[in-house]
């Protein structure tokens, strides 16, 4: 795995193509080489489907939304503007009971202004991205070329199952730096 300095779209399609196999790799995302045309179209429609896939700690972000002056037609009180980068809302603030939806780059809702919600941002900055997230990434990315580049739809579907492994590593590993209760809560609520 390439480290974090070397870290690169091309580096991530490398380990892509490694795992593809036929000795396959590329210099560079525009060459003109069968390889780099598959990895520069699945490359970040995988990229945003592996951040939609779970709430990684690196993706998450938080604003407060203005209330559109436009509400909706029916159903619910108000219309916000999602962020330019959000690509999955996580949460709503608004109680347990607040239904939202999300329409046409909209969010609606009964609560008023400012709506402070959680979501997954586009991240494009590889630097930026988790080791673990890189690999499940890689993964994907080798698991949606692999047909057109193997001609093997079992390597395909053997590529997927290799995704579905690391993003369930990754999503444990991720979930691990949330906030929970302290180690003195646990301490004193198992010996009670």
């Amino acid at each position: 795995m390439p480290t974090l300095t070397e870290l690169s779209e091309v580096a991530i399609c490398n380990l892509a193509l490694q795992d593809v196999g036929r000795g396959l790799s590329i210099t560079a995302l525009d060459e003109n080489s069968q390889a780099a045309r598959a990895c520069r179209l699945r490359y970040p429609f995988a990229r945003d489907a592996c951040l939609r896939a779970y709430d990684w700690n690196f993706a998450a972000a938080r604003a407060c939304l203005p209330a559109l002056a436009e509400a909706p037609a029916f159903g619910f009180a108000h219309a916000y503007q999602l962020p330019a980068d959000c690509l999955f809302v996580r949460e709503v603030e608004g109680g347990e009971d607040c239904e939202w939806k999300v329409e046409s780059g909209k969010l609606l809702t009964d609560p008023g202004a400012p709506l402070s919600i959680r979501y997954t941002r586009a991240v494009t900055n590889v630097v930026a991205f988790d080791a673990l997230f890189v690999e499940a990434l890689a993964a994907r990315i080798a698991s949606e070329i692999a047909v057109s580049l193997s001609e093997s739809i079992a390597k395909g579907q053997l590529l997927w199952q290799v995704y579905q492994s690391k993003l369930a590593e990754a999503r444990r590993r991720d979930a691990q730096e949330g906030a929970g209760r302290s180690l003195i809560d646990e301490y004193w609520l198992a010996n009670r």
